[in-house]
């Protein structure tokens, strides 16, 4: 006789016994069909609680979107946008004006000469700006916007000043 209790007894009458008897109802399972009524709801209220839990099909755009927006942002910040002007003709230039003038250097000389993508852009300042680079303003006409040309580096760094009035 068997005195201890955690060891099962193994009985191979009972286990065909029970395998038969589980082979039929596996049988009788698979034959029947709950109501789609009931397969209809069941399926609703499942979707129901678990909606909460899916994550949404495109859930990887938004932070996509934020990533390429603060790479163009930063880009267009570094970069600063140059508006290529057309080149005159050589008619254009021997007829034109004469030489506004020579620059005002605001770096050393041999950093400009070295300067390989060099840009003049076209700009206006309150006079008063002159008093601060040491040059005469008549106090009537400090609030009066000068013309000048700046010369910047390819990195936007100003080189250089050309007054033009």
């Amino acid at each position: 006789m068997n005195t201890n209790m955690n060891e099962p007894t193994t009985n191979p009458l009972h286990d065909a016994y029970l395998t038969s008897r589980l082979d039929e109802l596996k049988g009788e399972l698979s034959r029947m069909k709950a109501p789609d009524a009931l397969e209809a709801a069941l399926t609703a209220e499942f979707r129901r609680r678990h909606a909460k839990a899916r994550r949404p099909a495109l859930w990887w755009m938004p932070p996509l979107a934020l990533a390429a927006t603060v790479a163009l942002v930063s880009w267009m910040v570094h970069a600063p946008i140059v508006l290529q002007q057309p080149t005159p003709a050589i008619d254009d230039l021997v007829a034109g004006e004469s030489d506004p003038g020579p620059f005002l250097a605001l770096r050393p000389l041999e950093r400009i000469a070295l300067e390989p993508g060099a840009t003049v852009v076209a700009t206006e300042f309150p006079r008063a700006l002159l008093a601060d680079w040491g040059l005469p303003v008549s106090p009537e006409r400090a609030s009066e916007p000068v013309r000048a040309e700046m010369l910047y580096s390819a990195q936007g760094e100003p080189l250089a000043v050309r007054l033009l009035d």
